[in-house]
This record gives structure tokens, sequence and C-alpha cells, in this order.
């Protein structure tokens, strides 16, 4: 067999060849006076066909198309991949075939029944039906021998939704030789660099007065300073380091931090990860203080990682000293539709009683809340003094809005994805569950008990109050089912002495008397309730002062589009303080405002350039970062040449004699006695 030598030439022909076919005289548009013929084939995965007509003696193709099958269609036998053909392309170019007279050619022989058969069913019912809406003249069968036209086109077995990537011109995930000049530098920066050079001049010179006077701390192999290490007599010393470390210069300590966490083989590793990556291979005296400000100032970790710090801001207490001066509102569901065509339901907790009104809704609009607020709540128990809700549109909405400014009423809403503020959502937490069992047998019957559900709730005692909801109201607690069970039928005491209730007055004085206790109990029992919470919520909190500083803002799961989106959207501003934990944030990108926003979702943003970080850098540089160069490992087996010495790193180095007398860098902070190492 010859081979076919394919050169330029033979490119320039084909993609001619191609052009051709696709412009005029070959493509022409379609003339709506002439029938339109159909040429369609189907392989074993794909589909194929060609929009053609036919007039002046001439053929002329309108269009072409094709399309690879799905994994059901490619289970098809042949004949009804054929008529699957036919039905996917009179679908596709119907634009151009209603109205017109249709020739479809197609090679198999068996497609001729397709339009005169009686007895189809399933999906070949459902084609025949579709394909009644066009006018199919005739189906004629081609040869496949010169039906190649088609044929090309449903072998053609790229994917829809696939796009081809040019890989010629992509760079290699991982370029490791290449410009690899890291270690040369390193190399030439010793020798520069103002602490390491004395060093490396005493190594050097075996006749210096100090060169043979202490044990080495550092080595110099092949003219490159390394930090000396002693193998640990412990059951950990593969994770400590066998090998001597290379001493790296200040000016490419940021190249090397940069190395061992943002390179996609460091992967963003946490504090520990990194810093045994850098310990068991270079070694500087802050090297640990440097790779904790260098990871805390990371962009990348700050926006997409968690910190697991805890960020709750201590609890703020809201106290109220009398009943109905601030209700809480907020919406539950959407729930199952009942046979009432209710599927929402509004709650409406009293913030001094704990009373709970509830309220089934076809419609969560702003003038189904209205309503509700003015015919049951405010006509009811009077006009309370806030209304705390959420930032949906029915809370925040004009009519909303004007409804509480006309009974004098201040709507509070809660900060931007934070509904802990609000007890109305602690109650929902209580109902829910509550609704549930109910509703097992029939979770379209939600609202049946509602009602019985609220009584059971006012007549319980809670745990802030110490009474029950119903008796801080009404001053005297109800008779329930229970009572009738267990009370003796004959025996109807009044519920107060009889010289008193015949008497309307010394009953208001009675009542106004209880409840005057009540309310005095309840809230001694509410402000020591709400402290105890407090302190045991503030032993998870932390005090924190973000005014001047810049932020990053958690993003909601709510905004989230995937599980890779980032966690944390900045850097962001403060631009007003509501109150110690909530603000108003700008972000500066797009100067976009977040709105009201608690500081539990708040944390610092540090700068990569910024110089009054929390942790100071005390020998990084803060230059720009260089292109990411490959750190290599240096195998010496030959250390016949190598020259040691006992001298210790500082960074207050200014001449050999101060570099003996310099105290060893040591982690802990405690009082050493200076060696006297040459007896002066």
């Amino acid at each position: 067999m010859n081979h076919i030598e394919w050169s330029d030439k033979c490119t320039k022909a084909f993609d001619e060849l191609k052009t051709a076919l696709t412009q005029a005289p070959i493509l022409q548009t379609p003339n709506f006076n002439e029938a339109f013929i159909l040429e369609i084939d189907a392989c074993d995965y794909g589909l194929g066909a060609i929009l053609i007509q036919e007039y002046d003696n001439q053929q002329f193709v309108i269009a072409y198309a094709s399309r690879t099958q799905t994994a059901a269609e490619r289970n098809y036998f042949p004949t009804e991949k054929e008529a699957l053909a036919i039905y996917w392309v009179t679908k596709h170019f119907r634009p151009y075939l209603e109205g017109t007279m249709i020739y479809i050619r197609s090679d198999c022989r068996a497609l001729q029944w397709l339009l005169d058969t009686k007895d189809s069913s399933g999906r070949l019912a459902r084609w025949t039906i579709s394909l009644s809406a066009f006018n199919i003249v005739d189906i004629k069968y081609k040869p496949g021998k010169i039906n190649t036209n088609c044929d090309t086109l449903s072998r053609y077995s790229l994917f829809p939704h696939l796009t081809l990537l040019n890989t010629t011109s992509s760079p290699p995930l991982l370029n490791i030789w290449d410009n690899c000049t890291l270690f040369d530098d390193i190399r030439t920066e010793q020798y520069n660099d103002a602490r390491l050079k004395p060093i490396v001049d005493i190594l050097s010179n075996p006749t210096h007065p100090i060169h043979h006077k202490f044990h080495p701390p550092f080595i110099l192999i092949n003219g490159i300073l390394y930090r000396y290490h002693s193998p640990p007599n412990n059951t950990h010393q593969r994770l400590t380091g066998m090998r001597h470390r290379l001493v790296i210069p200040k000016s490419l300590q940021s190249q090397i931090l940069s190395w061992t966490h943002d390179h996609p083989t460091a992967g963003h590793g946490g504090r520990e990860k990194t810093l045994y990556r850098l310990t068991n291979r270079v070694y500087w005296n802050t090297m640990r203080q440097d790779l904790i400000q260098y990871m805390r100032s990371c962009p990348s970790c700050q926006k997409y990682k968690y910190i697991n710090l805890s960020l709750n801001a201590p609890l703020q207490m809201h106290i109220v000293q009398e009943p109905w001066h601030t209700i809480g509102v907020d919406i539950m569901g959407p729930f199952l539709v009942t046979q009432r065509q209710k599927q929402y339901l509004l709650v409406v907790v009293d913030y001094f009683t704990r009373w709970v009104e509830l309220f089934t809704l076809r419609t969560t609009t702003s003038s189904d809340i209205a309503h509700i607020l003015v015919d049951e709540i405010i006509c009811r128990w009077g006009c309370p003094t806030y209304i705390l809700s959420d930032n949906g549109p029915q809370f925040v909405s004009e009519l909303f809005t004007n409804i509480c400014s006309s009974f004098s009423i201040r709507n509070k809403t809660t900060s931007n994805y934070h509904p802990q503020t609000n007890m109305t959502e602690r109650m929902n937490r209580n109902l829910k569950p509550m609704i549930a069992q109910y509703a097992q047998e029939n979770a379209h019957s939600w609202d049946r008990h509602l009602s019985k559900l609220a009584l059971s709730i006012r007549t319980s005692v809670n745990e802030t109050t110490g009474d029950t909801p119903i008796y801080l109201n009404f001053g005297r607690d109800p008779k329930l089912l229970l009572d009738l069970l267990i009370t003796n039928p004959g025996n109807n005491e009044p519920l107060l002495p009889t010289s008193v209730s015949t008497e309307v007055d010394t009953y208001k004085q009675y009542l106004r008397k209880n409840l005057l206790t009540a309310h005095r109990i309840a809230q001694e029992h509410n402000e020591v309730r709400k402290m105890q919470q407090k302190n045991i919520y503030d032993q998870h909190s932390s005090n924190r002062s973000s005014k001047e500083q810049l932020l990053w803002v958690s993003i909601p799961s709510v905004l989230k589009h995937g599980k890779l989106d980032p966690l944390y959207q900045g850097p962001c501003r403060i631009v007003q303080v509501l109150s110690p934990s909530y603000f108003i944030i700008h972000r500066l990108s797009g100067g976009v405002n977040l709105g009201a926003t608690n500081i539990d979702r708040l944390k610092l943003f540090y700068s990569p350039n910024r110089h009054s970080n929390t942790l100071q850098r005390s020998t990084h540089d803060h230059q720009s970062v260089p292109a990411l160069q490959p750190l290599i490992s240096v195998n010496v087996n030959d250390v016949k040449n190598t020259t040691t010495s006992h001298i210790p790193l500082n960074n207050h180095l200014t001449s050999p004699h101060s570099l003996i007398h310099s105290p060893r860098y040591q982690r802990p902070v405690r009082t050493r006695k200076q060696p006297n190492r040459l007896n002066l």
C-alpha cells in the first residue's frame, strides 16, 4: 500500500474545497417556488442530512445538518434510525419545509412503508403523526454507494456540547526545567546578602582564626550555604527530615513562599502542611512568622477557605418591658396546597409574653400581610411600637411601610442572610415539627390543627418568662380539656371568691394586681434568663472591631451557583454602623451596596502589600513575587571538600565578630546565658 504524502499544498487544496462547498454557487438561498429534496443517512452513532433543490438543470445545496445519537437512540434498529433521521431533519428544517413539496432520498428501502403503514405504534406512531404535517410526496431509495455526502455527515463524530481546544499552542501543565534559575539565583544571592556573606566568607576560608573553634550549625557544600542538620533521636525522623537545609537569602524568601504555597503542586495547603514542606528543605530564621503572614494575606485562601476560628459576635440582648410592645413576624412555606388552597403560614410572636398568632395564606403579597396586621393584630391587641421582620419583599414594600407609618409603628428588619435576630425564627423551629407530626397521614391537611397547636404554645410555660403567654396576657389560666377530664362535674368552684367575682370593680383590681405581679416576675425572670443565655453564647464568641479595616463578606449559599464558587466576596468597607453587630457594607469593586450585614458574616481582609497587619513580617520585603521557578533538590554525593563551622544566624549581623557572639535563634522565649566561646 502506497503512503500518501500530505504536504502544505494538499492542506491548501483541502481548505479551498471546504470553502467551495459552503459558498455560492454550490450553496444557495432557498427558492420557495420549487420543491425541496432531503438526502438523509443514519450510521451507528450519528445522523446526517442535506437540504437540496433542483431546478434549471442544476442542483443547489441549501443547508447541511448532522448530529450524534443519544445513548437510547443508538439501541434502535437500523430502519428506526433512518426513520429517526427523517423525523429529526423535518423538525430541524421546518422553516424551509412547511407548505412546500418534499422528496426524501435514503439508502434504506424499508422506509418507503413509513408513510403508508396503518398499524404503527409507540414512537413510530408519534413520528408518523409529526410527519403528517408536511407535504412529503415520496420517499425514494438511493443506494449507499452514491449517497456518500450524507454518509460523511452522519459520521461527523463531533459532540455538539464540546469545544475543540487548540492544543498545539497550549503551554504544558507543569514546566519543570525551562528557565530554571532558582538554584543559581540562591547561590548568587547568598554572596550578596548582608547577613549571609560573612558566614560564607568564614566557612570558605580554612585559615580564618575562628574556623575550627565550633560545632557546625551551618555547612558549605560546593560553595553553597546549608543549615547543618543532625538526625533527631526520636520516632519522627522521617517527618523532621534527614538532610541539610538550604539557607535562603532575604531577596528570594517571598519566591520560595510562593512556590511552596501558591503553586498547584502545593495546593494552597494549610499552615502545618506548608511549614513541613518548607522546614524539610530550606531555612531562614523567621521562616515560621513569614509563612504565617504570607498565608494570612493570600487572597485566594481568604476568598475560598473557611476560617476555623469563632466569628460569632457577643449576644445582643433585646429587653421588652410590656406586652405587645415589640412583635416579630415571619412567613413559613411554601407547604403543600391544602383543601382551602392555603400554602403559607404567617407567624406573629409577642416579644414579652411569647404569645403566638398563626395565619394561613394563599399568597404572600404585601397586601395580604397588611390586611392581617390591621384586622387581626392591631384591632385585637393594639398598635405595637416595633415590628421586627426579615428582608422579604412583603415587609420592605411601600404598602407595608406606609401602613406601619400610619400607625406610628417602627419597622425593623434583620441583617441580610442572618435571621437569628428575629425571635420568630426560633418559634418556627419549634412549630415546624409540631405541624409535621399532626400531618403525617395527609400532608395536604397541615392547616387543620393550627388553632390547637397555637393554644398548646399559649398555655405552655415559657422557659425565658417563667410563665404561660396566656396568663401574662389575661391574668388567669383557662380551663383546658385536661381540667374537664380530671375535675368532678358536681364541684363547680368559681375561679375567684364569690365576693370578688360578683363585683366588676373588685375583679378589675384583682386582675390588675395579678397582671402587674406576673409581668414583674416575668420581666425579672426574662432578664435573668437572657443573661444566662448571653453568658453561655459569649463563651464561643469573640469581640472584634472592624470599622477601619477592609473586610471579606461571606456569600450566602442561596447566591452560589456551584460548589466551586468562592465563599467570600471583597474587599469591602463599612460605611455606616447601625449597632455594635450590624453595619452597612459596600464592596469596593463596583461600589456595590451589600446592605445591613451582621458581624458574624465578616472577616478581616489581609492585603499582600499591607505593612501593618496584626502579625508583622520582620524579613519579608513585600516586593512583587517573581514568576514561579521550580525548586531543585541537589544531591551531593561528594562532600570531601566541605568545611563546617558553628556560626549562628542573626538578623542584626554587622561583622564576623558579632556573628560569633550572637545567640543562636530558638523559638522558646527564655533567658539564656551568653556563652564565652573565645574565653574573652
